[in-house]
């Protein structure tokens, strides 16, 4: 799809067709567009979503941003200005992106149990120049209305981890194979939430109720056809001196599918493919503690499912809007930055295709471009946390 000009007249008309028709009075709701001392030089929230989207869109800072939006008739304000507004604009943003998320109900708590469920996703950048990772962004996603629930931005010392965030009761931390390790798992339960995660035969020991070990690989070669089948089972954390009792959950894949996650992991491991990581990736393995009552082997299988759509989403915005780009220090800044980003995501799915915000269809490719590379310097000075009430 050709860029759009958001600083020309047919440009922003594009864009504002897919915006809410009240998006105008949400700004007001706000606050956005209020001013302490003297007078506003940004007055609609039309001209100050063309500035932001324009700054974040194109990954240019802010002086340039201001005096490309004055070539096009936008606003003449300073770059400080700019910034001022950009420290407030998050909530704005945010109900944007919401209100382009709440069509249909593929995630609402009705459908999983009643769990509020939050996906939680990790980016590696480095800086122009750089060899290997200079910082992780780690993101807690609610997918009802893809808010972002908490952002954390760690070192490269610092691995992917539910510590990462809060919890709270009835929601459901779901992660991938980087997640499943028993501190992370602990920090989950502790706080009353659950956790579904897919399952790392090498960073999560199970064992039984009994305490006796279990056998992962042995215990899925004994699985029939491809019906999915659960046990269940303890882990421990040492660190939390708890032991958390959950259920163990596998299914076989069919043989077309096993084919491409055998593809995926030799990609992976580039060559150095062991014999048991290509017999592992034929299975979907999972745990949870979420009881069964509450979620079923079945509904575990769809929501995990869910977990890849949400994946896919990621890849894209990380190839297409540069979303794990991060030119910014403040915390407030940056989370009007990814918000802006998230926004120009939805907006263009919904341009290409008009297929659900959450669920576009399935990529030719499901490797999008994964390695991100900063656009601006971005020295980590120190973690930063940002948590928002569900």
């Amino acid at each position: 799809m050709a860029p759009i000009d958001v600083t020309s007249a047919a440009g922003w008309q594009t864009i504002e067709a897919y915006l809410p028709q009240d998006f105008e009075a949400i700004a007001k709701e706000e606050k956005v567009l209020e001013v302490q001392y003297g007078e506003a030089k940004i007055t609609s929230a039309r001209d100050l979503l063309r500035l932001i989207l324009l700054h974040a869109g194109a990954d240019i800072g802010l002086r340039q941003t201001v005096a490309l939006a004055a070539e096009g008739g936008l606003p003449q304000v300073s770059h400080v200005t700019l910034h001022r507004k950009m420290r407030l604009a998050a909530p704005f943003l945010r109900e944007l992106v919401g209100r382009l998320t709440r069509a249909g109900d593929e995630v609402s708590p009705e459908r999983w149990g009643g769990y509020e469920v939050h996906a939680i996703d990790g980016s590696s950048f480095c800086a122009p120049g750089g060899d290997g990772t200079d910082a992780r962004l780690h993101l807690q996603l609610r997918l009802s209305d893809l808010e972002i629930v908490g952002v954390a931005i760690d070192d490269r010392s610092v691995g992917e981890s539910y510590k990462r965030f809060v919890w709270k009761p009835d929601q459901l931390a779901m992660g991938d194979r980087g997640y499943a390790n028993a501190p992370g798992i602990a920090s989950v339960v502790e706080q009353g939430a659950d956790v579904l995660c897919r399952v790392n035969r090498n960073s999560l020991p199970m064992r039984t109720r009994s305490d006796e070990p279990i056998d992962l690989m042995a215990w899925v070669r004994r699985l029939k056809g491809h019906t999915p089948c659960e046990r269940q089972v303890v882990i421990y954390s040492r660190e939390h001196q708890r032991v958390i009792e959950g259920r163990l959950m596998a299914v076989r894949l069919p043989p077309r599918e096993a084919e491409k996650a055998r593809a995926r992991v030799r990609r992976e491991f580039k060559g150095k493919t062991s014999a048991s990581d290509l017999e592992a990736a034929q299975y979907v393995v999972l745990f949870t503690t979420a009881p069964a009552p509450r979620l079923s082997l079945e509904m575990c299988l769809a929501l995990y499912r869910l977990r890849w759509q949400v994946e896919l989403a990621f890849k894209r915005w990380k190839s297409l809007c540069h979303f794990d780009r991060l030119p910014k220090y403040r915390d407030d800044t940056i989370l009007t930055w990814l918000y802006a980003k998230m926004l120009l995501a939805l907006l263009m799915q919904r341009m290409a295709s008009g297929a659900s915000s959450l669920f576009p269809p399935d990529p030719q490719d499901d490797d999008v471009g994964l390695d991100a590379v900063e656009s601006h310097d971005h020295p980590v000075a120190r973690p930063r946390r940002r948590a928002h009430a569900a």
